[in-house]
């Protein structure tokens, strides 16, 4: 898994030096705004059941909950269609008179993300690492060259969004492969349905609320807020450097939290303790997170300008703002998935939402003292870098409680 996650990822980085040649920080910043369009929908696009497709120990139960996430999928995806409708307005609210173009790609995005999000733990269930590796290679290949490729011939933001389109169903064809191997399609009605629903209500529920609240405020609204009162040219450095500096962090996290995943809903199962696995995961993000601190604290803007072109160096000072937040999301990131595993889902939710009011008070906080950017990153930052140390001591006292009921 994270050697295919490394190659994935290792990808944009090789062709990131001729996208941010080709393209200006102002086609970014459209992209970034589709992206944040897309994701707000596409976050809740199959009710979140895909995070519930690892957990029963019956083969069926799974395909029911792959069955019921899809006929979800569809359903939001046909409702997004009114978001071309409303281009223009969408566009005006923005203050981005391009985005209105592209928005007629955003049902077929939001699709994808349903059916890339179900496929993927289907085979994550059945342990297709291999596979799953080669669909995120080859998703990555795609993305990059064929945006590079694109862009070059004079596509415009046209390429970068069509090749981050076409990228996504090629991961899903693949993924299929397992798929088709193991669904059946047979007992499956409107009564499994609704058993399906009622037994996972929380994914669709609690979950999804948890997950749009999360797009909606670190992507949708900020980057409004971006654009509206520091201007288009920092929304594209912000959404580059943003697009960078996680790269790393995924990588790492997206392995290792699918592995915590599965060990910890195994113990669970078997009634063990999770601290070994808690400190071992831990442990290991540790590990990649404080050379990649220090890296973006002394040599951020360095590292932008002579990678990308100067240009981009002010890129690189805003991820030095956000170093002390990106640390500890590097380390909370892989046990994210514990309270589901725990059934804590509404406590998550009830905890996210007093951190993005913490954090949305400290970037309106800049804004009202007329602060520059990057000194808004800081106190933005700031407040993120608080609510993660928050949040990473209650999963630790959620641990702790289960370990008392369990002995």
């Amino acid at each position: 898994m994270l050697s295919g996650n490394t190659m994935s990822q290792a990808i944009p980085f090789l062709v990131a030096p001729i996208l941010a040649r080709i393209f200006s920080p102002e086609e970014f910043a459209v992209l970034a705004n589709f992206m944040a369009i897309v994701g707000v929908i596409g976050i809740i696009s199959a009710g979140r059941l895909e995070l519930a497709v690892p957990i029963p120990v019956e083969h069926k139960r799974a395909q029911e909950i792959v069955f019921t996430g899809l006929m979800i999928t569809i359903g939001l995806g046909l409702i997004s269609i009114l978001i071309p409708i409303f281009a223009y307005q969408i566009s005006t609210f923005y203050k981005d008179s391009e985005l209105a173009n592209y928005l007629w790609m955003v049902p077929f995005s939001v699709v994808s993300y349903g059916l890339l999000g179900l496929t993927n733990s289907w085979n994550l269930r059945h342990e297709k690492f291999h596979l799953l590796s080669i669909s995120k290679v080859s998703q990555s290949i795609v993305n990059n060259g064929l945006a590079a490729l694109l862009g070059y011939i004079g596509w415009g933001i046209n390429g970068l969004i069509i090749a981050w389109l076409v990228s996504q169903y090629v991961n899903i064809f693949i993924l299929l492969v397992g798929v088709n191997q193991k669904v059946s399609y047979k007992d499956f009605g409107i009564v499994t349905l609704k058993t399906t629903l009622k037994e996972y209500k929380d994914f669709p529920l609690i979950n999804s609320l948890h997950a749009f609240t999360d797009i909606f405020v670190t992507q949708f609204l900020l980057y409004w807020l971006i654009s509206s009162y520091f201007g288009f040219l920092e929304l594209g450095l912000f959404a580059m450097m943003n697009k960078y500096v996680k790269a790393p962090i995924v990588l790492i996290s997206s392995s290792v939290s699918q592995l915590f995943y599965i060990e910890a809903g195994k113990a669970i199962n078997q009634g063990k303790s999770l601290v070994p696995i808690l400190k071992k995961t831990i442990r290991t993000a540790i590990l990649f997170a404080i050379p990649f601190t220090i890296v973006l604290l002394f040599l951020g803007p360095w590292v932008f300008k002579i990678y990308l072109g100067a240009k981009w160096e002010i890129a690189g000072e805003y991820a030095r703002s956000l170093a002390p937040m990106l640390f500890l999301y590097f380390i909370l990131s892989p046990i994210s998935g514990l309270p589901i595993l725990l059934n804590k889902q509404k406590g998550a939710f009830l905890f996210s939402v007093f951190g993005y009011s913490f954090t949305l008070v400290a970037l309106f906080l800049g804004i009202w003292l007329k602060y520059d950017f990057n000194s808004t990153l800081w106190l933005y930052g700031g407040a993120y870098a608080s609510f993660y140390l928050m949040m990473l001591i209650w999963y630790f006292t959620l641990i702790k409680k289960r370990n008392e009921s369990i002995n």
